[in-house]
Parts: structure tokens; sequence; C-alpha cells
């Protein structure tokens, strides 16, 4: 950073621009605008702590848990599977899900929830929760809230084809969609939870059934290297007067 500085044409004792009283607000409110989704950020995080630990006494209670299927069985004919993230990590699974599912797609499924709590999915899904309460009147927080959600859906997908057939985690979603009564939503997944049968089911069936090529390695390396590099910018469009 002190490298930075110096090259942009600053000193260590340059005034700095903005810490007069007209400063003051300039300071304050891109700092409060920062805070404010951090803060909303830990609450959202607490919150859903508490469901899940809610949840989990529940869980004690009627549910058994299974060390073949490394899950707790939950009685109940709706199909359903879904995971409770965090510290205590579980993952449940229905016994209409059972009934309906053959050995191959229901360890496709349970494959589906172990990423999601390997990859910590539900920290991105409280932080786009906190934007977009924060920020509720824009329409770019509450897409992003929605699309986050299906976009970690298609990235516990893609682990799972690593392992399974991609007919076997297919079909399964399909068994699972259909198996729910109308309007009954994502089954019993609490707040907090991930379920197997999130949203965009039919967006997600289609990916997985449409035989895509993946995108040359070359490709990918470009978008990553621009992606990484546009946040420079600013800055050295910035230290451009400087240079000069």
């Amino acid at each position: 950073m002190s490298g930075l500085l110096r090259f942009c044409g600053l000193t260590f004792d340059a005034p700095i621009p903005g810490t007069g009283p007209l400063g003051v607000p300039a300071i304050a409110v891109p700092a409060s605008v920062a805070l404010l989704p951090l803060a909303r950020f830990g609450h959202e995080l607490l919150r859903a702590r508490r469901v899940r630990a809610r949840h989990r006494g529940v869980l004690d209670m009627v549910g058994r848990r299974s060390a073949r299927l490394r899950a707790t069985v939950l009685d109940h004919d709706t199909p359903a599977a879904y995971c409770l993230p965090g510290r205590r990590p579980r993952i449940v699974v229905s016994a209409g899900a059972l009934r309906l599912l053959s050995p191959a797609q229901l360890e496709s499924v349970l494959e589906h929830e172990r990423a999601h709590i390997a990859g910590r999915h539900h920290l991105a899904l409280a932080a786009t929760e906190a934007f977009a309460r924060v920020f509720r009147w824009l329409p770019l927080a509450r897409e992003a809230r929605a699309q986050t959600a299906l976009l970690l859906e298609m990235a516990a997908d893609d682990r799972a084809l690593r392992r399974h057939p991609r007919q076997a985690l297919a079909s399964a979603l399909y068994t699972m969609a259909a198996g729910h009564a109308p309007g009954g939503g994502e089954g019993h997944a609490p707040g907090g939870a991930l379920t197997a049968t999130g949203p965009g089911a039919v967006v997600r069936l289609r990916r997985m059934l449409d035989a895509r090529r993946r995108p040359h390695p070359a490709l990918c390396g470009v978008v990553v290297t621009v992606a990484a590099g546009l946040p420079l910018l600013p800055p050295l469009l910035g230290c451009a007067p400087g240079m000069g």
C-alpha cells in the first residue's frame, strides 16, 4: 500500500482530503453503507443458527439416525432431503424419499447435500439475504438473493455429478419434485436449511440434461484474470494524474 501511494504521487505528510467539517458526512455515509450490510449479515447468521438449533432439537426427538446413510431419517411421507449446515451439520432425508428413490438416486441426493455443507453455502445465502434486507428498494438486491440461491444449487449439483451419473441426480430431482403435494413448496425443510429440491428445479433439470461441452480452460483463465483485475482499475485510473 505504501508503494502504491508513493507511485500515485502521495506522501505520508501530504494533507488528506475530506477531513474537514464538510468531509465528515462524506466519510460517514460510505462507512455506514459498508457497515449496515455487515451488521445485518451477523444478524442473519445468528437468526439462522437459532432456527437450525431448534430444528435439531426436534429431529433428536422424532428422527432416527442412520449410520449407513450418515443422515437423520424423518418419518414423513413427503419426499424431502435437506441439510442443516453450520458447526454441527446434519443431513435429513424423509421416509418418503427412501421409498421413492433408488439407491443410486438416493446417494446422488445425499452427495448434493454434502456439497452444500462442504461449500458453506449458508454463508453466501446469509450475505445475499443481508444485502437484500438492507437495500430492499434495489431490484439488484432482490435479484441477487434469488440468483445466488439458484447458483448455489447448481454448484451442489456439479459436485454431486463428479461422483454420480447425470441421470441418477436428474431423475431423483424430478421424482422428489413430482412427489410434493400441489402448493406444498419445498417440503418440510425449515428456515436456514438447504434442500435438494431448492430454487429453480426446472432450470437445474434442463441444465443437467443439456449435453453442453465444457468451456476451454484458456477461456476460464481469461475470465478469472479479467474478474480479478477489474477491482484494480479504479486505483490505477486514479493514479494516472500522479504518473503524469
